[in-house]
């Protein structure tokens, strides 16, 4: 039984969603309220001391942090391939994915605004600190992507991957903080092409 402790509005959780759909997994959803401030409590800390969304519970085995999850998820279940197979693209892909996950969304989430607020940063500048890095991972996304050796529909071949995933999650940070994604024309590209599909759009 596979059991995902998450929060709506969390952009990691949305990644581990999207993997789950694309490998057609059943599983329970426990909604943490971060706002609410309900990662914060004994009861989760005792399942995750990391205080973090998301939480995997598989078989009585925890696994956290959301690309450690996928590639769990993609070991572990048959059907789509969320991870290239070959070595090489493998590594490309979980570079890309990184681009996000690692070196950008962190610098967005609610704790980064909850310390800059407690610096005495306005709200206005809290916005602007979003903008900024949201806007930067973006163009250095579409930079990265124009500069593969062969342009494939998605990020790493013909079907979506891990990589796929984080963008199409980073894209509606971004949307939702106002961002136009057009002008990043492949980018854009492939987030299109991901919202087509139920595993990117759909709420199960």
């Amino acid at each position: 039984m596979i059991t995902l402790y998450g929060c709506r509005t969390s952009s990691a959780t949305n990644r581990v969603r999207i993997a789950l759909r694309l490998k057609n997994a059943t599983y329970q959803y426990v909604e943490v309220d971060l706002q609410q401030g309900e990662h914060l409590t004994s009861s989760y800390r005792e399942l995750n001391a990391q205080k973090k969304l998301p939480l995997l519970s598989h078989n009585d085995q925890r696994v956290t942090q959301s690309l450690a999850i996928i590639e769990y998820l993609n070991d572990t279940h048959a059907g789509h391939d969320i991870l290239p197979r070959d070595p090489l693209q493998r590594a490309a892909c979980r570079s890309f994915a990184s681009l996000f996950a690692a070196d950008y969304h962190p610098l967005i989430t609610r704790r980064v605004a909850d310390q800059l607020r407690a610096s005495g940063v306005t709200e206005t500048g809290i916005s602007q600190w979003k903008l900024h890095w949201l806007n930067e991972s973006l163009q250095v996304a579409e930079e990265t992507l124009s500069q593969r050796a062969i342009q494939h529909p998605f990020c790493c071949g013909d079907a979506p991957t891990m990589a796929d995933i984080c963008l199409f999650a980073q894209c509606e940070s971004a949307r939702k903080q106002g961002i136009a994604l057009s002008h990043h024309t492949l980018l854009f590209g492939i987030y299109t092409l991901c919202y087509a599909l139920d595993a990117f759009s759909g709420d199960a």
